[in-house]
């Protein structure tokens, strides 16, 4: 009888009493009877509308019938907050037993059991919208958060704390935390909801198994960075990961910087980076709905502090509206069907994503002005709008009252599979079941409120954001459109320096409208036309370049001007193919247009880098957000940057990505104007000597030496501190007086050269050259300081003493290195009475060694030996220089590098002076009165190396004469900054005399 009282006018009642039957009778065949039986009116009340509105939830009970408790009434009125669930909580996983398995799995339960409840209450009408959407927010942030907890203790057991070191070298353990976005951020989360998330750690470190107790720990396993990136990927496996007890949240990790292909974590320094470089529109509302939901509270209020100032700015122009406008435009055709754009209650026409982006609009707009808009929930935002007379109040509650209705509507689509669903059904039935569970009579008085609501949204949608029309601007005068008009664009792209307009005009409209695959929305064209006004600002037409400055016998900074447009052009249409997302790299290059014009110049600087850009998308990216690129580096913080990876499995294969990335990163430096040429130079030398100090240190750890075996003395470029692209190192190796294995030795030093020398699909590091050592090939790899002493005093020719001028020890033993300096001082010192002297060297120390290098005289050395150098210059010039191309050879040729080179290094040898750079050289004689026209030479010679670098950087080539055809001729006149060849060639002509006149006056005493 009780049966009958109770559950049969409760069902018949329900918003569908057959499936609400179907649903009692299993249970009331399960050990749920008891409860059944023992019901009240208001529990049969809401058991019958539960098992009415949802396929999965009866299933729930069906499994775990003690679940039922939860929903008497006692436990129903109220909604429980976050502290009492994280309670609740532990003492579910205080009697899940030990370990990680039996903790996840009891969480995903409680997850399933606290979401039964929830329902209960909403479907009940015992909990407004206000409170499902909050206990859902509640719940998520206690799951993830005790998640994450687990997951952060079995990392830290398995592989060891990560630590950072502050300014005053003291160690602390790196804290992290997880932020949720959109309605987890804005703790508005659905049943269904996918949970977006970022991954934030407080700085970079070293992960140790043990607390570092000094300045400099011992070779660390990981970075902060791997830890917390396999961290972040654990987690989401756990929290996505399908069991018997479900799963707990679907991850969306594609709102990161740089969506799917950026890495899951970072520290708040690199999200600092990303948003002020990179920050989009998009980007910025997105990070109004963001917020800590587990981990270190106070690192996801210093991430909140950090971008503060990006998510709301002090100003924006009212033109930003017409992005947001267009992201929506997007979605409702590329995401949404025709037939669904009045039926999805989320993305459709008056949807909830309207009411999102009225609001967010708003708060860009004034919540960097009004601090007390920055708020990441809806209806509390509306709430302040009205407050600050930003939005009407009748606009306002229209608004919240649409909010409120649609989130509702959302829940009851959700709980019918538990899945994330948003459309509105289309057949009568489920119209009807579904308007029972909203508490209307019948499917047309839902359609009824569905369209005034939405109607109502869209109106202050479209009010607010208009949907943006397609509007072409083109100040330059071009064609907006290819069509019908490829004459015009033919013409157009001859007179802007073209060679080839045919092709140019097919990759250019392939450029605006795609490839002719797949859908290329209106918003990604339009952003392509304006691209396209920046590529043409730096081709110029016959009346721009009539205006620009004339060159002749200057050399002028890189002016913003292609050489070659069809060349730039094609690596352009690579560079987007490798790409990929056209989409999101139009809205970046839009959003970032300096970017943009630094690739179109990179395309058409540089062969090599812009390979390597092609081949690595994201490389001149990395570079551009790392922040570095307006600061100069040491090898210092070159090579600490190296040892990060030194202990990864394929140390050739971190090697050559570090120096590609670093070679990207100068090179940029060098295209912008941000290093002069001196600077640029100095700055591949130090990036040489890092990878030469790493690679040793490599070799070391491999063979467990606890000292280098030998010291790194560079030569010629390297030894001057003048490394070049593409330059080879001269290098020659010392060790000290004995060695205990000097076999092995030897392979050490092979084994070393073979990591920076050796091949692989990534490419080589430098390439090594060590035939300057003595003997050349024939000789030893590594010679002691007696024998270096030995043979550059009785066998060495002159112009091996003239080479140690420009010695320098630039890695391995210090000491050692520093002993040969002094040696190769000695005996490239040919000062009168230190000739008369025999060429002394003092007795050298390296740490515990003395080394008696007590030899005197030196064999290469006569009267004669100006003559002698004057003659080895003259027979470079005749030998190596191209016949008839004088004027093209800038090194070996009459006036060209090496007579300035050769008159530093002839002067170091008069003066006794080692110094090793050639205009430091040239500048120190100039002071002592040494050099007629002194200031002159240096900046010839200056001039000079310049062209020589422009001609390096394209190839990566030793390249030392210009191009013969006049072609290429023209563009690197162009790259060298001169509006014509001929002016190029005239400046060239003036520079070369120039030095040619000084070589003569400093060597008219050597001539025959």
């Amino acid at each position: 009888m009780k049966r009958l009282s109770v559950w049969e006018p409760a069902l018949k009642r329900s918003p569908d009493p057959a499936r609400a039957r179907q649903h009692w009778e299993t249970l009331w065949d399960s050990p749920a009877r008891e409860f059944l039986e023992s019901a009240d009116e208001e529990q049969a009340r809401v058991l019958s509308i539960l098992l009415a509105g949802s396929q999965v939830l009866p299933g729930w009970l069906a499994r775990h019938p003690e679940w039922l408790e939860d929903l008497r009434p006692d436990e129903l009125r109220h909604s429980r907050r976050r502290q009492g669930l994280e309670r609740q909580l532990q003492e579910v996983l205080a009697r899940a037993g030990q370990g990680l398995t039996p903790a996840l799995a009891a969480i995903r339960l409680f997850k399933q059991r606290q979401q039964l409840r929830i329902a209960a209450r909403d479907l009940a009408g015992l909990a407004t919208v206000d409170e499902v959407i909050r206990e859902l927010s509640d719940l998520a942030d206690v799951c993830l958060g005790t998640v994450w907890q687990l997951c952060c203790g079995e990392m830290l057991r398995r592989h060891g704390t990560p630590w950072e070191q502050d300014p005053a070298g003291r160690w602390r353990p790196i804290r992290a935390c997880v932020l949720g976005m959109g309605k987890l951020g804005g703790q508005e989360l659905n049943y269904c909801s996918d949970v977006d998330l970022l991954f934030v750690y407080s700085e970079e470190g070293l992960v140790l198994t043990e607390p570092p107790r000094n300045r400099r720990p011992v070779a660390a396993r990981w970075t902060a960075h791997q830890f917390f990136q396999r961290l972040a990927e654990f987690f989401i496996e756990e929290v996505t990961r399908l069991t018997s007890e479900g799963d707990l949240y679907r991850v969306d990790m594609r709102l990161r910087p740089e969506g799917d292909s950026g890495p899951l974590a970072r520290s708040i320094g690199s999200y600092e980076t990303y948003y002020a470089q990179w920050g989009q529109t998009w980007e910025r509302m997105m990070l109004m709905k963001t917020r800590g939901v587990a981990g270190d509270a106070e690192v996801a209020a210093e991430f909140i502090e950090t971008i503060q100032s990006f998510r709301y700015p002090r100003s924006v122009s009212p033109s930003v509206l017409e992005e947001v406008a267009a992201v929506k435009q997007r979605i409702e055709k590329e995401v949404l069907r025709p037939d669904e754009l009045d039926r999805n209650v989320k993305l459709g026409r008056g949807g909830i994503r309207e009411i999102e982006f009225i609001v967010q609009a708003l708060q860009l707009l004034h919540a960097g002005r009004q601090p007390f808009l920055q708020v990441a929930q809806t209806l509390v935002a509306l709430e302040k709008l009205t407050q600050y007379e930003l939005l009407p109040r009748q606009a306002a509650a229209d608004l919240a009252a649409a909010y409120r209705f649609l989130r509702k509507l959302e829940h009851r689509l959700q709980m019918e599979a538990h899945q994330q669903t948003h459309l509105l059904p289309t057949s009568e039935r489920d119209l009807q079941r579904l308007a029972a569970l909203m508490g209307l009579p019948d499917a047309e008085a839902l359609r009824t409120q569905y369209r005034e609501h939405t109607s109502r949204v869209r109106a202050l949608y479209e009010n607010l954001l208009p949907t943006p029309t397609p509007s072409v601007q083109t100040p330059l005068p071009f064609p907006d459109r290819f069509a019908g008009r490829e004459s015009e664009w033919k013409q157009i792209l001859a007179q802007r320096g073209f060679r080839e307009p045919e092709p140019g005009v097919r990759r250019l409209r392939e450029f605006v409208e795609g490839p002719g695959f797949g859908h290329v929305s209106s918003r990604t064209t339009e952003l392509a036309w304006r691209l396209l006004e920046r590529f043409f600002a730096l081709c110029p037409g016959p009346e721009q370049r009539e205006n620009l400055p004339n060159a002749a016998g200057e050399l002028l900074p890189e002016r913003r001007v292609l050489s070659d447009p069809d060349r730039v052009l094609v690596r352009l249409d690579s560079y987007v193919q490798a790409y990929g997302a056209r989409a999101t790299l139009f809205e970046t290059w839009h959003s970032n247009p300096a970017l943009f014009d630094l690739l179109l110049l990179l395309f058409d600087r540089s062969e090599f880098l812009a390979e390597a850009a092609i081949r690595t998308p994201d490389l001149v990216e990395d570079q551009v957000l790392s922040g570095r690129l307006r600061r100069r580096r040491s090898a210092e913080e070159i090579l600490s940057d190296l040892r990060l990876g030194g202990d990864e499995p394929d140390p050739w294969a971190w090697l050559r990505r570090y120096h590609q990335a670093e070679q990207m990163r100068i090179g940029l430096r060098d295209i912008l104007g941000l290093a002069d040429p001196e600077q640029y130079l100095e700055e591949l030398t130090a990036l040489a000597e890092a990878c030469l100090q790493f690679a040793l240190e490599v070799i070391m750890r491999r063979h467990r030496l606890r000292r280098p075996p030998f010291a790194v003395i560079g030569l010629g470029k390297l030894g001057g501190g003048e490394i070049d692209y593409g330059s080879d190192l001269d290098i020659l190796l010392v060790s000290a007086t004995r060695h205990h294995a000097p076999d092995r030795l030897q392979r050490w030093a092979a084994e070393w050269m073979d990591l920076l020398n050796r091949r692989t699909e990534l490419g080589l590091v430098f390439v090594m050259d060590a035939r300057l050592r003595p003997d050349g090939e024939k000789g030893l790899l590594v010679n002691t300081l007696e024998a270096c002493e030995e043979y550059y005093r009785r066998r060495a020719q002159l112009w091996e003493i003239q080479a140690l001028t420009r010695a320098r020890a630039v890695a391995g033993d210090r000491e050692v290195g520093a002993a040969f300096e002094s040696l190769a001082a000695a005996l490239a010192n040919f000062r009168p009475e230190h000739v008369a002297a025999g060429f002394p060297c003092r007795t050298l120390s390296s740490g515990r060694r003395r080394h008696n290098l007590s030899g005197t005289g030196l064999a290469a050395w006569g009267p004669d030996w100006r003559e002698r150098i004057h003659k080895m210059r003259m027979r470079i010039e005749k030998e190596r220089t191209p016949p008839g191309q004088d004027d093209l050879a800038i090194k070996t040729g009459r006036g060209g590098l090496m007579d300035a080179e050769f008159i530093a290094q002839m002067l170091c040898l008069q003066e006794g002076w080692h110094e090793p750079n050639t205009v430091r050289a040239l500048q120190r004689a100039a002071e002592a009165a040494l050099l007629p026209e002194g200031p002159r030479l240096i900046e010839n010679y200056r001039r000079l190396r310049r062209v020589e670098g422009v001609l390096r950087r394209w190839s990566y080539e030793g390249e030392s004469v210009l191009p013969a055809d006049p072609a290429p001729y023209r563009r690197v006149s162009v790259r060298c900054g001169f509006e014509s060849p001929e002016a190029f060639r005239k400046a060239l002509a003036e520079w070369r005399t120039a030095i040619r006149t000084v070589y003569e006056q400093v060597f008219c005493a050597a001539r025959p």
